[in-house]
């Protein structure tokens, strides 16, 4: 990814059209943006958000902080390593867009790790042109919500968050479930089959070679965020990650709020307008 790299002022983004309408359509076709130069406030994530569309409400509040915690349920907020997801997949309309600023890093470790799963899609379509009938089927249980999500054939988004998934359960005989955890390292492919069906099997290998091409090292951009940055990506898009980071003598902290992709297009169309 590191070839569609652009970093923008934030000046510049905030306050001329003709820097914002190349930004937007820089982020429509790359689906990543980073702002340099951000103010250090607790607002600025906000003032960059409402410069695309209106901040996205969620169960997290118009925007969040994370920061590492004691005891922390969510892996977010802890210190260790973080794999490759996308927020909030179990919810009806996920987050299009999300924003995160860097308002503090002084941690040893902490990079963010981003990747494109559009480009891994196409990858994966010259050695495996199946797998829109292998990878699209199954079902996916969120441990914080009790609904399922199934992944649509057609690629207009693709859905993948391991870290934040609920167990998958086994769809073999009686057998009691569930048997098959997220690991800590988020791979999902152990002790499938002597648990599973065939077609759940194919289903494992599918994306088993998919997260192959989305973790290989061609594949990733990583950066470590620093005070004063903010990045912006396509939350349907581009995956993120977190390697681990050392609590102690540092503090990490990013202030983070989320935009519609309805909102989205709607501003890059109404700039397009506007400037021709």
């Amino acid at each position: 990814m590191s070839e569609h790299h652009l970093t923008v002022d934030y000046t510049d983004y905030m306050s001329s059209s003709s820097i914002l309408l190349s930004s937007l359509r820089h982020l429509f076709r790359f689906g990543l943006l980073f702002l340099r130069a951000v103010p250090s406030n607790t607002d600025a994530v906000s003032h960059i958000a409402k410069r695309i569309g209106p901040v996205k409400e969620t169960l997290y509040g118009s925007t969040w902080d994370v920061r590492s915690v004691p005891s922390a349920k969510n892996v977010a907020y802890t210190s260790s390593h973080l794999g490759f997801h996308m927020d909030l997949l179990y919810v009806d309309n996920p987050p299009g867009l999300q924003i995160l600023h860097c308002l503090k890093s002084s941690t040893k470790g902490g990079e963010s790790l981003f990747s494109d799963t559009l480009r891994a899609h196409e990858w994966y379509q010259q050695t495996r042109p199946h797998i829109e009938t292998t990878a699209s089927p199954h079902e996916i249980a969120w441990p914080t919500n009790p609904e399922k999500l199934t992944m649509e054939p057609s690629i207009k988004a693709i859905n993948w968050s391991p870290p934040f998934q609920a167990p998958f359960l086994s769809n073999v005989g009686n057998r009691p479930p569930p048997i098959l955890e997220p690991t800590k390292d988020d791979s999902l492919m152990h002790r499938v089959e002597e648990h599973q069906s065939r077609e759940f099997c194919e289903y494992f290998d599918a994306i088993r070679h998919f997260k192959g091409l989305m973790e290989a090292d061609e594949a990733v951009f990583e950066q470590k965020l620093k005070p004063g940055t903010a990045v912006i990506f396509n939350n349907r898009r581009i995956v993120h990650a977190r390697r681990a980071f050392e609590n102690q003598g540092g503090e990490r902290w990013l202030r983070g709020a989320y935009v519609d992709t309805d909102a989205f297009r709607s501003r890059l169309r109404i700039l397009k307008e506007e400037m021709s």
